[in-house]
């Protein structure tokens, strides 16, 4: 059960242009520790060139046919990543041998960039929540066999150890088979992605918790027919993974990798519809609504689960390691709700419910005030949900102040997460539903005079990946304090961002704009051109309309203009006009003569 250390060279490998990174991939696996020749490469290029072709995968053979060996060769060696080995026999022959770095530092910045090159494999038809399985699975299992060791080391039996490890972990031991179903014994096998796949089917089986990784594995196709491609990709990534040693990472770092493969798919996934929120405006709301320690938090729409940890998180910074602190979350798509269970146990949460397959709106899985907290970024605008549904007998008394058109769901969303609250709601929303009429216009009066909203922070555009749209943040409260009732406070952020480092289009919110934001709220007071108290009584004269820019507007900064040096500037153009007017008339009356 020996264990490697982090490869520096992933380091390296990560900053490698694509096209060099992906070639560099296929010759590791290829020559391994082995010395090879320029045409030991060539050969192997077009060995797979035409395999490709065989495949049908012709721009991908095209690709191959255009590499320049010399200087693929070339630029591994410039970087380190290979060494010349001269022949002492004939001074004309050289060898290539890769070069193998061994640093046993882990950092957070050498895991991603290890992601990075096993995201590179993720095309040609693989499902990006493969990568995500994998590196579950690969962090689980380096987990147990550090478990298992440490019993080892105490003097127990091996089996007696693996026992034990069952006990206080998950169970990777089937102990009615005999088998160990751990990643480093899985993969030792000729056909890997198939035993993966059974192990983890077979490890669902014998852990409660994990039940749901079976679909999961039924979903991405692992044990059916896979492309040749494909499978030689998928064996890629697990030939990566073999690289690193996960127990050496804490929790934070496993869910730091686990997050950043789903932000790096993000942009993607978007354009199919899927959502992907923004961890800091998550942090934002978070530290707004100030969840406190021995408190139940909820999500109904609760995607990968990023609203929970963060408030999981939060709370953990505040009192430590000892915190009571019981997640809920219901999301209805079941294979997300999956990826959400993994996020959580990579993350070391424990305390925690996810219902999957269920919809929040028609079908809630939790009662009424289920939760001290519940803060979601539900489906913007989600259409669908009008009175013929909402009035059913099961859920009509969920929305008790109005049912929403058929258009936009948005504040039938408000009125669930209202009846699941005992507290405190927080929840993303398009910035439309502040101040759009009819049904819509009539729920929001209803929640307006009950008094339950407490702050609206309009957010700045592009925070999103899937719309440029300015999004909202609603914060409401069921025990405002005395001081804030009957008030409502209007932030207006649009001013409060930078632009994002990786993905150019798009823009984020800083630590200093977040805590700008959350003072604001704290202190409850106006602000010039920022924040705003606003009376219930003149939002009732607004007709009930929480267009954050109704009630405060950015400043606009003035130029400040100098009087006396702004004359200055305007008599040396006039004189510079008059010079060149002159020399103008003197040239034109020199060529008059001249004629």
């Amino acid at each position: 059960m020996a264990r490697q250390a982090v490869l520096d060279e992933w380091s390296v490998v990560a900053e490698l242009e694509p096209w060099v990174r992906k070639r560099y991939l296929i010759i590791k696996e290829h020559f391994g520790d082995r010395e090879f020749t320029r045409e030991d490469v060539m050969k192997l290029f077009e060995q797979l060139r035409k395999r490709l072709e065989k495949e049908g995968a012709e721009e991908e053979a095209k690709e191959l046919t255009t590499v320049n060996v010399s200087e693929f060769l070339s630029v591994l060696r410039r970087v380190g990543l290979i060494k010349v080995i001269k022949d002492e026999t004939d001074y004309r022959k050289s060898y290539y041998k890769l070069v193998h770095v061994k640093d046993t530092k882990v950092t957070r910045d050498k895991l991603i960039s290890l992601l990075k090159s096993a995201a590179d494999q993720i095309r040609g038809g693989i499902d990006y929540k493969s990568l995500l399985l994998f590196l579950f699975y690969k962090a689980l299992s380096d987990k147990w066999v550090k478990l298992a060791e440490r019993y080892e080391s105490q003097g127990k039996p091996r089996i007696h150890a693996y026992i034990l490890a069952n006990e206080s972990y998950y169970r990777l031991y089937d102990l009615e088979n005999g088998k160990l179903l751990a990643w480093h014994e899985v993969v030792k096998s000729k056909d890997t992605i198939k035993e993966i796949a059974n192990a983890l089917i077979r490890i669902s089986e014998m852990n409660k918790e994990l039940a749901d990784l079976k679909k999961l594995v039924d979903v991405l196709g692992l044990i059916g027919f896979i492309k040749e491609d494909n499978l030689y990709r998928l064996e890629m990534i697990v030939n990566i993974f073999n690289k690193v040693d996960f127990s050496e990472f804490d929790h934070d770092l496993l869910g730091d990798a686990y997050e950043w493969i789903l932000s790096y798919f993000a942009p993607q996934k978007a354009k199919e519809g899927e959502v992907y929120t923004p961890r800091e405006v998550i942090r934002l709301i978070v530290k707004m609504l100030d969840i406190e320690d021995g408190s139940t938090v909820l999500d109904p729409a609760c995607g990968s689960g990023g609203m929970l940890i963060e408030a999981y998180r939060y709370v953990r910074e505040k009192v430590g390691e000892n915190l009571a602190v019981k997640l809920l979350g219901q999301e209805l798509n079941e294979i997300t709700a999956t990826l959400c269970k993994m996020n959580l146990v990579l993350h070391g949460i424990k305390d925690f419910d996810i219902k999957g397959g269920y919809d929040s709106l028609l079908n809630p899985q939790f009662e009424e005030g289920s939760a001290d907290y519940v803060l979601a970024n539900p489906p913007w605008n989600q259409d669908g949900y009008d009175e013929m549904r909402l009035s059913d007998k099961k859920v009509k008394h969920i929305y008790k102040y109005g049912y929403t058109n058929k258009q936009s769901a948005d504040w039938a969303w408000v009125q669930l997460m209202l009846y699941l609250a005992r507290k405190k709601v927080g929840v993303v929303l398009d910035e439309g539903a502040l101040f759009r009429t009819g049904a819509e216009g009539r729920i929001r009066k209803g929640i307006v005079e009950r008094d339950l909203i407490e702050c609206i922070v309009l957010l700045p555009e592009k925070l999103f990946y899937n719309t440029g749209a300015r999004g909202i943040v609603m914060i409401l409260n069921k025990e405002k304090p005395e001081e804030r009732k009957n008030k409502i406070m209007f932030i207006n952020a649009v001013n409060e961002y930078e632009q994002h480092p990786e993905v150019r289009r798009l823009n984020r919110l800083n630590e200093k704009h977040i805590s700008k934001i959350v003072d604001a709220y704290k202190e409850f007071k106006d602000i010039d051109g920022f924040a705003r108290v606003v009376s219930i009584e003149e939002i009732k004269k607004n007709d009930y309309n929480l267009n954050v820019t109704l009630y405060v507007f950015p400043e606009v900064e003035e130029e400040k203009i100098d009087l006396k040096v702004e004359m200055e500037k305007l008599k040396e153009v006039e004189s510079r006009e008059k010079e060149l007017m002159s020399e103008v008339v003197n040239y034109v009356d020199d060529v008059l003569r001249v004629m």
